[in-house]
């Protein structure tokens, strides 16, 4: 597929490689990609032949590197104007500015929900800053690899809003704890990729020249599991996060084992443990 701020690779061996492509703005996210991002979730909930997503921003022009810069706020103010061009969503006609951006706002939110229900496992490939909306799709995603020039920055707090916005508050505690994400959400601080690996939020913190070579080999190791058997893990990965009891999780996992040990891979996967082999499965 073809975005106009965005590009999407998917690879032979079935990883994705999707680029937010914006380096003149260090890949802020403006309308469009806002667009742009959704429509990409909603084509890899369906794509089942790309089994691993890797996230990724576009270096900036003179070489330098960026994740997401956040919100582009050069165009918000078009949310404000009464005549919106020609290539701008039907919703930004709505008369009553209230209800543009209580549009605005969902569209945005969004990109958060597809994050967490595509089923391809998201390897989030950071450097250089990730800052507001760019730090929460770090925050949504399932694994990250950080390069050293890596900086978060929960900046909502820091343009006149609240600093909880786009699942932040939703998942920074539960990754790093509430009281360092409280420290984060509320200061609205640099934070340099040094602490974010001692704070758990990184898997891996690496030379920025290394970076996709990291998160390439961690996809690659996804592809030696089953299809089925990885989309089920996340998706009792994103329910029992939430689980009320054991027993609720349990359940999840006794159903998703139900499943895919119905499969040929199940079997292949068999085999090739007792064999001592790699296993050879499918590529849906």
């Amino acid at each position: 597929m073809e975005f106009k701020t965005l590009v999407l690779e998917e690879l032979d061996d079935g990883i994705a490689i999707l680029t937010l492509n914006r380096p003149e703005k260090l890949n802020a996210i403006n309308i469009q990609m806002v667009d742009d991002f959704n429509n990409a979730m909603d084509h890899l909930s369906r794509a089942f032949d790309s089994r691993v997503l890797i996230l990724r921003g576009a270096d900036r022009p003179d070489g330098s590197p960026a994740f997401s810069a956040g919100l582009d706020l050069k165009e918000a103010p078009i949310i404000e104007q009464k005549v919106i061009p020609e290539g701008y969503p039907d919703w930004l006609r709505f008369p009553d500015y209230s209800k543009k951006f209580f549009q605005f706002q969902k569209e945005l939110t969004n990109t958060i929900r597809k994050i967490r229900a595509i089923p391809q496992p998201i390897i989030a490939a950071i450097k250089g800053p990730a800052a507001g909306w760019g730090f929460a799709i770090a925050c949504a995603s399932d694994i990250r690899v950080g390069g050293r020039s890596a900086k978060f920055i929960n900046a909502f707090i820091r343009i006149g809003v609240g600093g909880a916005d786009c699942g932040v508050s939703y998942f920074l505690p539960r990754l790093i704890g509430f009281s360092r994400a409280t420290d984060i959400i509320m200061t609205g601080r640099d934070v340099l990729a040094e602490e974010m690996e001692r704070n758990g939020f990184l898997a891996k913190l690496v030379d920025d020249d290394k970076v996709m070579d990291e998160a390439l080999a961690i996809a690659q190791s996804f592809l030696e599991k089953s299809p089925l058997g990885l989309r089920l893990t996340k998706e009792a990965l994103v329910y029992n996060i939430d689980a009320p009891c054991l027993e609720t999780a349990l359940a999840i996992e006794d159903r998703n084992q139900n499943i895919s040990s119905q499969t040929k891979d199940s079997k292949e996967g068999a085999y090739a443990f007792f064999e001592k082999r790699k296993p050879k499965y499918n590529r849906r």
